[in-house]
């Protein structure tokens, strides 16, 4: 097996693992037993358990900025309204979010109670979130789509958290996997919530 294969393998139990049983009650010989491979194998790749969680999570992240900087190049920023713009950052958000319930499960549980690098690394993924839509609304409003006294921290806050929690509830909670359309609703919804409190009427 060529280690590349095998570094995402031992990943993928882990991830299995952390999703099932949290951080702290996941070990390394719980990853090697699921895995069905030697301990030192996993040292191969992974300096320790720390290692394997953090890896986890910033390659979420960096696939997460991969799919939406993708997505992006699939409209036409000139001719597209506002509404249609929110709704898709949040359908493209939500969609990815529900693509993997394990990691949206390790991502949106665990933040909490985790300390250092371990709980900076998660934070760093709802931040990346957040700061993408205070640079949205910014453009916003000075395309004059969004009135300019608008809180956009606080606008941010608000529009990252209903995502999280969205997705948290049906994604992560092992509520079993949600089609297309159940998704695309969602995102209409909460499009249909903000959208009038944040765009100026033309």
């Amino acid at each position: 097996m060529k280690a590349d294969v095998r570094k995402t393998m031992i990943l993928e139990y882990a991830k299995r693992l952390f999703s099932r049983k949290g951080y702290y009650d996941t070990q390394i010989s719980d990853i090697v037993d699921e895995a069905k491979i030697a301990r030192g194998t996993v040292y191969q790749y992974f300096k320790n358990k720390d290692d394997i969680f953090i890896t986890l999570i910033r390659n979420y992240y960096n696939e997460w900025e991969r799919t939406i900087s993708l997505e992006m190049h699939k409209i036409d920023l000139t001719s597209i309204s506002p509404r249609d713009y929110f709704f898709f950052r949040v359908h493209n958000t939500l969609k990815f979010l529900a693509n993997d319930p394990d990691l949206c499960n390790i991502v949106l549980r665990m933040g909490i109670g985790l300390s250092g690098e371990l709980e900076s690394s998660i934070k760093r993924f709802e931040r990346k979130i957040h700061n993408l839509i205070i640079s949205d609304l910014d453009l916003g409003i000075r395309n004059g789509h969004v009135p300019g006294d608008l809180n956009i921290e606080m606008a941010s806050n608000l529009i990252t958290g209903s995502l999280l929690k969205t997705a948290h509830y049906y994604f992560g909670n092992k509520k079993g996997r949600k089609s297309p359309a159940q998704i695309e609703k969602m995102s209409m919804d909460i499009t249909k919530f903000f959208a009038p409190a944040i765009f100026i009427k033309k």
